[in-house]
């Protein structure tokens, strides 16, 4: 999309008026045939695609159904003892696509109480065709007008996956603290079309850590999202974790391991073993907090990570492709140590003024915006 095209696309996301105002969930104890949280596909390989959902109640009679060709291939059952469950759908064919629902006796279940049918989901298999192309974008946690459209645009292109850089849900007092309400009103519906046909890959943010964020002692955010590999879990958490696609390599930091989240030494430790493998065709490392910004809020934020990690991407830089945060809302491009750094939090409204350019900074630009990332 040419820049003009999309500034003037953004000129008129304030004209219109969000959908997710005019829903109006109730509040109570959630029980009955209904989705907590929809069922998203959180990886796939060649052969797998790695589901999760979260009911309001263990199902009696559910079942996983998935599709080729509109014939229906494998029907698995859903775990009768568990609300939540990460399933893998296994002997899948590469590079190719399948629909898949999630029924209760027969049915597919609404949403909360929303009126809403959660259905239309595909998936396809790795290996992707060349170029890979994902978006990525951070800090849309409001639920504003402005989010809706950037992902209304995201969902018109023709993209592998998608990446979120942290801050997916702010203000999680509203609607009477109920995390599920939040995380659906300001997640999952503005970015419904995204999350049912590609996988997406979220990094944590500080906002997933305040204390109204949280769930049963522990953020909502690590319900949300559990590990997808039990090797790379912390305590039981999605803390940090990578992923392959094709031959590319995806390294999702934690930067609240310098905040509020145990593991620090942990992170850097698993992440030297990351680095010490340079099989891959590049790696693209991202995570919430970024090392510098020319931002005016919170410039400092990124020291403590910058101080553990800057020079070790340098180290290897020429296996790194990019790096990519969010939290400052704006869009900047840094070139440091042999290493392009991308800021794409810019993901609401909520803009923030940038001051001259640091150091090394080629381009800053306070925007409402996203990023598409094409891989050769």
């Amino acid at each position: 999309m040419r820049r003009r095209d999309f500034l003037r696309s953004v000129l008129t996301m304030l004209a219109g008026l969000p959908l997710l105002r005019f829903l109006k969930p109730a509040y109570a104890q959630w029980t009955g045939k209904r989705f907590l949280l929809p069922p998203t596909v959180h990886h796939v390989s060649e052969t797998t695609a790695t589901i999760y959902y979260w009911l309001a109640q263990p199902p009696s009679d559910g079942q996983l159904v998935v599709l080729k060709n509109e014939t229906v291939i494998q029907s698995i059952p859903l775990p009768a003892d568990q609300a939540r469950a990460i399933l893998t759908v296994e002997d899948l064919e590469p590079a190719t696509w399948y629909d898949y629902r999630l029924e209760i006796d027969g049915l597919v279940p609404p949403i909360l109480d929303l009126d809403l049918t959660w259905d239309a989901l595909r998936f396809r298999t790795q290996p992707y065709e060349w170029p890979i192309r994902f978006a990525a974008v951070g800090d849309t946690g409001f639920g504003d007008q402005v989010t809706a459209r950037l992902a209304e645009h995201i969902a018109g292109h023709a993209l592998d996956f998608f990446v979120h850089l942290g801050d997916m849900v702010y203000r999680s007092q509203e609607y009477q603290n109920d995390q599920w309400v939040n995380w659906v009103m300001k997640y999952y519906l503005p970015f419904g079309d995204v999350l049912k046909r590609m996988p997406h890959y979220p990094t944590i943010g500080n906002h997933e850590r305040d204390r109204v964020a949280t769930f049963e002692g522990q953020a909502f955010y690590y319900w949300a999202f559990p590990p997808l590999n039990e090797t790379e879990a912390f305590e039981g958490r999605r803390q940090w974790y990578s992923f392959v696609v094709n031959d590319v390599r995806f390294i999702s930091l934690n930067t609240q391991c310098f905040f509020t989240d145990p593991g620090r030494h942990e992170q850097n430790a698993w992440l030297d073993e990351q680095l010490a493998d340079n099989s891959y065709r590049t790696t693209i490392i991202f995570f919430h907090v970024p090392l510098w910004t020319s931002s005016t809020v919170h410039p400092n934020d990124g020291l403590a990570p910058a101080g553990d990690w800057a020079d070790r991407f340098s180290s290897v830089a020429s296996q790194i492709g990019m790096v990519m945060s969010g939290h400052a809302h704006l869009y900047e491009r840094i070139h440091r140590g042999d290493v392009r750094y991308i800021t794409a939090g810019g993901g609401s409204t909520s803009i923030y003024k940038h001051g001259d350019g640091i150091p090394g900074s080629q381009v800053v630009i306070s925007l409402s915006s996203y990023i598409l990332v094409e891989i050769h």
